[in-house]
């Protein structure tokens, strides 16, 4: 009988009650071509911490990142870029990306020693969230189409999105953010809010009910949450349960269309269970009652606020964007999270309770 080799064990899977393992993270720099010019060695005084939001444009940031005299003569902020990596591992290490980002602020401090530099980096939303040197006008195309034509040209790598069969008669003028004209095609067209991801890709998927997707992390099987760790916030006593979208072209005759959104009913802020609406009301420029409904149903789904937990792990580069967590037997859409650059640091997560919708039921 041929012998067989075992397989390579998991080291992102502890075992139960262990709250650690070896871990270490890289940082190297790289041009804007590419090219690779050097690792980076942050100052151990220093307590840099990569964070997650998906509530905001650039969703991803780098704080707290301080490097000595050596490293400070050797980057060039304009031009340079920082890969992140989380390091597993010794015999052959296992290398996990965390993105690539660009470097948005340095602050030099002159001393005795040589001087450091403070370095806080955004990733590459940043060059997505300029002024529009000229007006963009989507023209009736399907989104995912005027997407790429708004973003033709721009630096940033590979762009991944779903297809869409809605399109979207908005313009915008000069001066405006094309990341805010992103925003703003991406509700119209069901999406997400756009975010890069670990490996640099711009990700685009449309929405859809936490609830009904199959859970990408499971914290459950084996426990990995940190003990004392975890608080709980219901945020719902005054929250919206109707999610109202409003379009009146004010040049025609025609009623507004209104599309609306209602939490599920499962949720205990729902119409159903409070007994009274909390609408939340705005307005947009739509063509048609279909784009109406979807831009109300992905308002809902990326603002409604339901049970929110936060809580702490060891750190797990398996956590990205938007994914369905399972957390004390029930589901979770993670909102955002936070990681220490350092070793034995707890990584942060938000969760938002995610309810069955009505046909889920």
């Amino acid at each position: 009988m041929a012998a067989a080799s075992a397989p390579p064990p998991d080291l992102l899977a502890l075992d139960e009650h262990v709250g650690q393992r070896p871990v270490t993270f890289r940082l190297e720099l790289v041009d804007r071509l590419g090219v690779r010019r050097g690792r980076l060695t942050p100052l151990r005084s220093s307590t840099p911490s990569l964070s997650h939001d998906t509530t905001a444009t650039i969703s991803r940031r780098v704080t707290g990142l301080t490097l000595g005299a050596g490293d400070s003569a050797l980057i060039r902020p304009l031009t340079d870029r920082i890969d992140i990596a989380m390091v597993l591992g010794a015999t052959p290490p296992l290398m996990y990306p965390l993105g690539r980002y660009l470097i948005a602020d340095a602050v030099s401090v002159h001393t005795t020693g040589g001087t450091t530099t403070a370095l806080t980096l955004y990733d590459p939303m940043f060059i997505v969230d300029q002024q529009l040197e000229a007006g963009f006008d989507a023209g009736g195309a399907l989104v995912d189409t005027a997407v790429r034509r708004l973003l033709d040209g721009l630096p940033i790598g590979e762009l991944v999105l779903d297809a869409t069969e809605q399109n979207s008669t908005n313009s915008w003028s000069a001066g405006t953010s094309r990341a805010a004209a992103l925003l703003d095609l991406a509700t119209v067209g069901g999406y997400v809010k756009p975010w890069f991801n670990h490996t640099g890709q711009l990700r685009m998927p449309r929405a859809s009910e936490p609830a009904a997707q199959a859970p990408t992390i499971d914290l459950d099987h084996p426990r990995r949450v940190l003990r004392g760790s975890i608080t709980r916030s219901p945020q719902m006593l005054s929250a919206p349960n109707r999610f109202v979208v409003v379009s009146n072209d004010p040049t025609s005759d025609a009623a507004p269309v209104i599309g609306t959104y209602d939490v599920p009913s499962s949720a205990p802020h729902s119409i159903n269970q409070r007994g009274f609406i909390i609408p939340t009301v705005v307005e947009a420029q739509l063509p048609s009652q279909r784009h109406a409904t979807v831009y109300a149903r992905t308002l809902g789904i990326q603002q409604a606020v339901y049970e929110v937990v936060e809580l702490s792990t060891p750190p797990d580069p398996r956590h990205d964007g938007y994914d369905v967590v399972r957390f004390d037997g029930q589901l979770w859409l993670e909102t955002g999270w936070e990681m220490p650059l350092t070793a034995g640091g707890e990584m942060r997560h938000t969760l938002r309770r995610a309810y069955p919708s009505d046909g889920d039921l």
